[in-house]
């Protein structure tokens, strides 16, 4: 069992671990700092302050990728017609 952040996520091995990091795409990414913020902020490692300004720029990260993910979405009719 191969464990990061206090147990807050794990794997069955270290190859399952070096296997997720090497598909990681960007919503996986944002979870995992996600965790490490948590897992830092229990041990408090992080003021209120901070752990705000960490929270915010999640929140910004995230609307990103959701409007990136829209605006690469398209529409397969090629006659013209948007219904």
């Amino acid at each position: 069992m191969e464990s990061i952040f206090g147990g807050l996520i794990e794997f069955d091995s270290q190859k399952e671990l070096n296997e997720y990091m090497e598909n990681l795409d960007v919503l996986s990414a944002t979870q995992i700092i996600e965790k490490q913020i948590e897992y830092v902020a229990s041990h408090g490692g992080f003021t209120i302050v901070e752990s705000h300004v960490l929270y915010k720029c999640l929140i910004k990260l995230k609307e990103d990728a959701n409007k990136n993910q829209r605006d690469h979405l398209h529409n397969d009719d090629t006659n013209g017609d948007i219904n």
